[in-house]
């Protein structure tokens, strides 16, 4: 019989050496959560507060209008329908400016073995800048 893999509780040391093997620059922001910061997109990997809870937030750096709400909707609906992560929803600031958060869940109450997390940070900021080109083609359809 073949042992099972060893399961880990992820933190944020286990992630950073994850980004770095992944090659992936990021830094800590002014809260101290690990970021990955292009100009299109910021890409954040918090822990919920009991620590059963790793998600990959990702905010995209484009800003809309609340006129622009229905067409985004359309295509966050689209995208939701047909992918499972990341979930991207909008969310309006006090300004009234819209912007689009993309969210990925992983429960680790319980831990996950190191292989799967690595493949799931990988896949997860991958598809993160996977859901950026898509929704920039997508819109530029809509508007042509």
């Amino acid at each position: 019989m073949t042992p099972s893999p060893a399961v880990v509780r992820p933190d944020q040391e286990l992630i950073t050496q994850i980004l770095d093997e992944l090659d992936l620059d990021h830094t800590l922001d002014a809260e101290g959560d690990i970021a990955i910061a292009t100009p299109e997109l910021t890409v954040y990997f918090l822990f919920g507060s009991e620590g059963d809870l790793f998600t990959i937030r990702t905010f995209y750096d484009r800003h809309y209008s609340v006129d622009d709400k229905p067409m985004l909707v359309s295509a966050l609906n689209e995208w939701n329908a047909d992918t499972m992560w990341p979930k991207v929803y909008t969310f309006t600031q006090d300004s009234g400016v819209l912007r689009i958060v993309g969210d990925s869940q992983l429960y680790i109450g319980a831990g996950v073995t190191r292989e799967h997390l690595t493949t799931v940070v990988a896949h997860w900021v991958r598809y993160a800048i996977k859901f950026h080109r898509w929704l920039t083609d997508r819109l530029a359809f809509e508007t042509d």
